[in-house]
């Protein structure tokens, strides 16, 4: 399989609409991160977040935003024979909503993005593995789930993450999100960690850094602005920050991801 374009937790406003009534060239798994309304050929779907959609080349589908701003993570991608008994094994779940029992479709395709944009010389192999391993993860994901104990606050701090990816440029307050459901500080942190994997913090700080790249290479906003954008008011802090985490500052980032781009998703 040979990925050839792709987005991570990409932001689009509340009124998304895409119109495909003819798809277009080359496969796609697409994970919704927000509700969202789909339509393969005839069929129409209400999605919530972290809900996965296969769709083949040329087959008609729209997506639209459900009621809120619209995120998704995204890969098109074409294959060789080799990949055929991969994608056309019967529990290949094309055309149907698979909702994902936790982030590990997601974050492949995060990692995906990351080896995508890089220089390795090898990034083509690398990207066939990611890309096998997010669908099988989508496939298993149709398997049916033993249903497993789910405490109080986990719908809670489901929808603190999506709206974390929603609004990176917000001003979050740990204490004062635990203060909200009504924890200390300390139990909050915990929950979060044992329900999304990561932090609270790392969330926050992903969700800017990510916002930040796709800025960069969507639009013609200034460094600057992007930066209040993502919630830092200090530029030189931002563009530190950033540099940490793509290992190079926004302007020589946006120099060499800027060329010609499709509106993601999709």
């Amino acid at each position: 399989m040979y990925a050839y374009l792709l987005g991570w937790h990409w932001k689009h406003a509340a009124d998304l609409k895409i119109e495909r009534p003819n798809g277009h060239f080359g496969m796609q798994l697409i994970v919704v991160q927000s509700n969202a309304r789909v339509i393969i050929g005839q069929q129409e779907f209400r999605a919530k977040a972290n809900t996965a959609f296969l769709i083949r080349s040329c087959v008609p589908h729209c997506l639209y935003a459900d009621g809120e701003p619209y995120t998704d993570d995204w890969i098109r991608f074409s294959a060789e024979q080799d990949d055929y008994p991969l994608l056309d094994h019967p529990d290949m779940p094309w055309h149907t909503p698979v909702p994902l029992h936790d982030s590990t479709v997601s974050d492949l395709i995060r990692s995906a993005d990351t080896v995508f944009r890089s220089e390795l010389p090898n990034k083509n192999r690398i990207l066939h593995h990611i890309l096998s391993a997010a669908l099988l993860s989508v496939r298993e994901s149709c398997r049916k789930q033993p249903a497993g104990k789910q405490t109080f606050y986990d719908k809670r701090l489901e929808e603190l993450r999506r709206s974390i990816y929603a609004n990176p440029g917000k001003d979050w307050s740990i204490p004062e999100i635990a203060e909200g459901l009504c924890i200390s500080v300390s139990h909050f942190q915990r929950l979060y960690k044992q329900h999304c994997g990561v932090s609270c913090t790392q969330d926050v700080f992903m969700s800017r850094m990510e916002y930040a790249k796709q800025l960069l290479m969507e639009t013609d906003l200034t460094a600057n602005e992007i930066a209040q954008m993502c919630g830092y008011q200090n530029y030189e802090n931002f563009s530190r920050t950033f540099a940490k985490y793509a290992c190079m500052p926004p302007v020589k980032y946006r120099r060499r991801y800027c060329g010609p781009q499709e509106n993601g998703g999709e």
